[in-house]
């Protein structure tokens, strides 16, 4: 609804002597410098959510590196587990299988390994002649394993999807391909 035009302006001056103009000026200076304070106040609350995210991030990052290898190799065999039933299940013939195996082989492989610098070595204090002979039983038989794991593979797939399957069998695990040097 529209307002009426006024009838009758009043207009009021207001005279302020020096003592009053030196009280607004003094209110003018103190708000300047409240602005600046709440700037500064704006940046150590900026600088200390960023401090406290830092904090937390680096919180997360040694949890991680403290229980990521458990929590990673836990949800690893769960879902790998998963995986291969469904992959057994819906893709039967497939390399699966030739990759588990593989994968046990590579446990095996690092277990010799630990096994072989621990009892096998002359300079460490747990050399022992009789685990060491062992060690190498247990190398001989690994190296035997990989190479009739190989020739299965070899008997299963032929030409290009033997390289493929390759791929998928030996993939990130190093040196039990036999052909991993060449």
């Amino acid at each position: 609804m529209p307002r009426r035009r006024p009838d009758v302006v009043h207009e009021y001056r207001i005279s302020l002597s020096d003592f009053e103009r030196s009280k607004i000026e003094e209110v003018a200076t103190l708000a300047k410098a409240n602005i600046a304070v709440d700037g500064l106040t704006a940046t150590f609350q900026a600088a200390g959510t960023a401090l406290g995210g830092a904090g937390a991030f680096l919180a997360a990052f040694v949890l991680l590196k403290w229980k990521a290898p458990e929590i990673i190799a836990e949800i690893t065999n769960v879902t790998n587990g998963a995986l291969d039933t469904i992959v057994d299940t819906f893709l039967p013939s497939t390399p699966i299988e030739f990759r588990r195996e593989a994968l046990r082989l590579a446990e095996e492989r690092g277990a010799i390994a630990t096994a072989q610098s621990a009892y096998c070595t002359f300079a460490a204090d747990t050399y022992d002649e009789a685990l060491c002979s062992s060690t190498m039983e247990r190398k001989n038989k690994y190296f035997q394993d990989r190479d009739i794991l190989y020739k299965r593979m070899r008997d299963a797939f032929k030409d290009e999807a033997f390289y493929a399957a390759k791929v998928f069998v030996y993939g990130g695990l190093g040196d039990i391909d036999p052909n991993w040097n060449s």
